[in-house]
């Protein structure tokens, strides 16, 4: 046996050539990196639980990857914690050798929703405004108001889902008065221990407070307070958030802004304002009639829902 160049002089002929190709690690050569798998099942995983990934066979050196932004950025991991819906893509790696990739979309299922509103939200019966029911005011029944629309899809991913509500009222009318006591969401926050709050609330703030009372000031302190105490509670909680659904362009720009600043979800209500078709006219007194009807409370749920999906 023998080697040869091209500057050498030909092998004898009883010599063999034979050719050295060099393999380097993670070029392609050898066998094929099998693709990862997602332990779970469903596509819908509880909200704050961890997403496994695992690989059938994963050779000495190899790692698992996973991409939340359609593979521009990796990081290396086999677990994901669910906070909010999201697509991975997920693979292993050695050295440069890659393996096939593995895609998912991921959605967050909720145990306690606690819902932060007004009259939109619950109204008691008031026979004086012409008002009968004890549900969101104005819809026709308590199945009709986006409370119970958003729950029955909510209970679609996880059927034991509950809900409580808590009036959001103080905060629209008395926020930055001395009298004001933020304190009246901690109850609500320490016995039911939501994981998912919903912030449905400004119809009553008047825009010409909101600069003098400093309203972006409160609406702040009020959602740092929210998860203050439900981080005390040793809670993972989601906040989602929305505009108002009558002309309010002072309070929603600062909804808009905080929410914004703190990177919480936003549900914009602005298309519903000053629609008459979301509205119900139906009835004489102007203040019932100023709240969504039966297509407004759907269409309120349609928008939240979006965030979800």
């Amino acid at each position: 046996m023998c080697t040869t160049n091209a500057l050498a002089q030909p092998c004898d002929p009883h010599c063999v050539l034979i050719t050295v190709r060099r393999i380097l690690p993670g070029s392609g050569g050898g066998a094929a990196l099998a693709a990862p798998s997602f332990k779970q099942s469903s596509n819908v995983i509880p909200f704050g639980d961890t997403l496994k990934i695992t690989s059938p066979s994963l050779p000495a050196g190899a790692v698992i990857e996973y991409s939340k932004d359609n593979g521009s950025t990796w990081t290396t991991g086999d677990q994901v914690v669910i906070d909010n819906k999201v697509n991975i893509v997920a693979r292993v790696r050695l050295n440069q050798q890659l393996s096939p990739l593995l895609q998912g979309s991921f959605t967050p299922s909720y145990q306690r929703m606690l819902v932060i509103g007004n009259s939109i939200m619950s109204h008691g019966p008031a026979p004086d405004l012409g008002w009968y029911n004890f549900n969101g005011m104005a819809a026709s029944a308590p199945e009709k108001d986006f409370v119970h629309l958003l729950t029955a899809r909510l209970q679609t991913l996880n059927p034991t889902m509950t809900v409580q509500l808590q009036s959001g009222v103080g905060i629209e009318l008395d926020f930055g008065k001395p009298t004001y006591a933020m304190d009246e969401f901690d109850q609500p926050l320490q016995s039911f221990k939501p994981d998912l709050i919903l912030i449905r609330l400004g119809e009553n703030v008047v825009d010409g407070d909101v600069s003098s009372r400093n309203f972006e000031g409160q609406f702040r302190q009020l959602l740092d307070r929210l998860k203050q105490v439900s981080t005390t509670n040793g809670q993972l909680v989601q906040i989602v958030i929305t505009t108002t659904v009558w002309d309010r362009p002072l309070a929603d720009a600062a909804i808009r802004k905080v929410t914004a600043e703190k990177a919480y979800p936003l549900v914009d209500l602005s298309s519903m304002v000053g629609k008459s078709q979301y509205f119900a006219s139906q009835y004489a007194n102007p203040g019932v009639a100023a709240h969504p009807n039966d297509a407004g409370m759907q269409q309120i749920s349609d928008l939240i829902w979006v965030k979800f999906q």
